[in-house]
């Protein structure tokens, strides 16, 4: 028996992380890069992302840092949904701006409160929790969401060394732990293939 779900439509309703949800399970981008990303980092036109820094908490700061490793550095070319939540996410910034007037923070980050300062990473769990159980659907967290996009792939059959660049992994061999993980489904049709290869 099939259960119906909620379709999880954060940009319904104008969710202020909506990109940050597209971005996370499209391009596989972990929470800290998303928080990280500034107002330059995107490109609309020639429809890349630059990925280079992290917002994260350390020892009760929120620091705006360079990515751990070179691997994590990247460009990618943004599907179009990406570049769709993307271009929603600059006008809402830029109306929050104005909204706030001389209450803003100034800061360069794409991705702020309505004031201009930094979200703070707690902040998109529990968002990402709240929109979970608004959509009815079981819940992940911020990183399976990253993973689910590495199931994603391969399930469409992307070579590992793709995957590997989206998601931009140091070890090939952290690639091939998701790729051996694969759905039941892709497992039972590729051994009754090879089965019926061999008749």
């Amino acid at each position: 028996m099939t259960r119906r779900v909620a379709s999880w439509s954060p940009r319904a309703d104008r969710d202020p992380l909506y990109a940050a949800y597209v971005l996370i399970l499209v391009l596989g981008l972990r929470k800290g890069e998303v928080l990280g990303l500034t107002e330059d980092a995107v490109d609309l036109a020639a429809g890349e992302l630059s990925i280079g820094w992290q917002l994260q908490r350390v020892g009760g700061q929120l620091l705006h840092r360079e990515t751990k490793t070179q691997s994590s550095d990247a460009t990618l070319p943004l599907p179009d949904i990406c570049a769709a939540a993307l271009d929603l996410r600059q006008q809402a910034r830029k109306n929050d701006r104005d909204q706030a007037g001389i209450a803003w923070q100034g800061s360069r980050l794409l991705f702020t409160t309505r004031y201009g300062t930094p979200v703070e990473p707690r902040n998109v769990n529990r968002s990402w929790d709240a929109r979970c159980a608004r959509a009815g659907v079981r819940k992940i967290t911020v990183h399976d969401a990253r993973r689910t996009c590495a199931t994603l792939l391969v399930d469409l059959d992307v070579h590992p060394r793709v995957i590997m660049q989206v998601l931009r992994h140091a070890e090939v061999s952290v690639t091939m732990e998701i790729y051996s993980q694969a759905s039941s489904d892709a497992t039972r049709d590729a051994l009754k293939r090879l089965g019926e290869s061999l008749r």
